[in-house]
């Protein structure tokens, strides 16, 4: 099968050039296997019943002995396998050792050190719309912090708005990319059927009631790009308020719920602090609730808030797997006057601001929480964007442009 080259290639390279062991994270399914094995020489596979075995043996002897950069894949299987990695790299801290790689559902519990100072962590989300296909973005996320909308005026999608649309059903998992939509979305709902059945009992042992985790999941599907007070989401669960607390920090914990946290500014006052409530991968929560591509296209709401979660979740991946150190939130006022759906303070202080549109035309009225906020920051704000399923990019206003989904992804 051809290797999807993903955005963190390069950057999981410069990091081990750098650091003496990484860890790279992800939910189930996301490729960490063979995207880490592409930086390492060798590989201890621990969800391997004998290599597990030998590594709890004796895993000083059996560590040592590899080759760097060693993967030690799945390595919570053999929690001990941390301390013994964090010991060896205090001995020699030069960098490319190791490389370990373990699901979201890691046992946060397990008895280990914290490992700060040793292991720089690295996510690995699912695949955005150019990693699926095998082009990369037309502009970089740097140089549109570094220029502003000038660095994207004119530059042309390569997807059309029907792609640009459809990746709201299609699943970034490396191994769903190609099957028909029907046999896509069967295994999108047994991949979340699994998780609650199995993967949420290796993080937590205490029975639980996979039924009823679902039933939270589909409500906190449906409102997905939304502000929902858990309240509602649990209401609609039938489920008790502890109990959907408790299911809410577990999934979180899990890696499929991903939520924009209420942004803050001395600046503005009167923000709602309530999370906007996202999957990691949106097209879970389409396949959950039977979104398809023709449904979609007679029910706008739907697919409007969809497509903000797709375009949350892209950008929010690129950025990690490049490294840029974006912080991301969403903005909304506490009477609902003004909202952002996405805001990203990057490094130097300043901000990026982002509308999503699921429409194929945009006008200056789709950029006028962006106009807003941009008269309240003044030289904090660098750009706004109202991201739709378009063809070009244009400028809208001052600072604020019109750009695809696709060139940026």
């Amino acid at each position: 099968m051809t290797y999807l080259r993903r955005h963190l290639d390069e950057q999981l390279d410069r990091l081990m050039s750098v650091h003496p062991a990484v860890l790279l994270a992800g939910i189930r399914g996301a490729g960490k296997t063979t995207t880490a094995s592409r930086s390492a020489r060798s590989m201890v596979r621990l969800d391997d019943p004998r290599q597990a075995a030998a590594v709890r043996g004796d895993p000083e002897a059996i560590l040592a002995g590899a080759e760097t950069p060693l993967l030690i894949d799945e390595w919570q299987r053999v929690p001990e396998v941390w301390d013994v990695v964090r010991l060896m790299v205090d001995d020699d801290r030069s960098p490319g050792r190791f490389i370990l790689s373990g699901s979201e559902r890691t046992a946060v519990d397990a008895p280990i050190h914290t490992g700060a100072g040793r292991f720089l962590q690295v996510r690995l989300r699912p695949m955005t719309l150019s990693e699926r296909r095998g082009v990369f973005p037309a502009i970089s996320l740097h140089d549109l912090a570094e220029q502003g909308i000038d660095a994207m005026r004119g530059s042309e999608s390569p997807y059309t708005p029907t792609e640009q649309l459809d990746a709201v059903v299609i699943s970034g998992l490396p191994g769903y990319q190609h099957l028909a939509e029907a046999d896509h979305q069967e295994t999108l709902r047994n991949y979340i059927d699994l998780s609650a059945a199995r993967d949420l009992a290796e993080i937590d042992t205490r029975a639980r009631s996979p039924q009823r985790v679902r039933r939270y999941l589909r409500a906190y599907g449906a409102v997905i790009g939304t502000t929902a007070d858990q309240s509602g989401i649990q209401q609609a669960a039938g489920v008790a308020r502890a109990t959907a607390d408790s299911y809410h920090d577990l999934l979180a914990r899990l890696g499929i719920i991903e939520e924009l946290p209420a942004w803050s500014s001395n600046r503005l006052r009167q923000l709602t602090r309530r999370p906007k409530r996202h999957f990691v991968d949106p097209a879970l929560a389409a396949a959950d609730h039977y979104d398809t591509t023709e449904s979609l296209r007679f029910d706008r709401e739907r697919l409007g808030s969809l497509f903000e979660s797709t375009v949350v979740c892209q950008i929010r991946a690129t950025s990690d797997a490049l490294g840029l150190g974006w912080r991301f939130s969403h903005l909304r006022t506490a009477k609902g006057l003004h909202e952002v759906d996405m805001i990203a303070d990057i490094p130097d202080g300043s901000v990026i601001a982002v509308e999503a549109r699921a429409a194929a035309t945009v006008d200056r009225s789709d950029a006028r929480h962006l106009i807003w906020l941009r008269e309240q920051l003044r030289d904090r704000f660098r750009a706004g964007l109202v991201i739709h399923p378009g063809r070009y990019a244009y400028r809208l206003d001052d600072r604020i442009a019109v750009a695809p989904l696709g060139v940026l992804v």
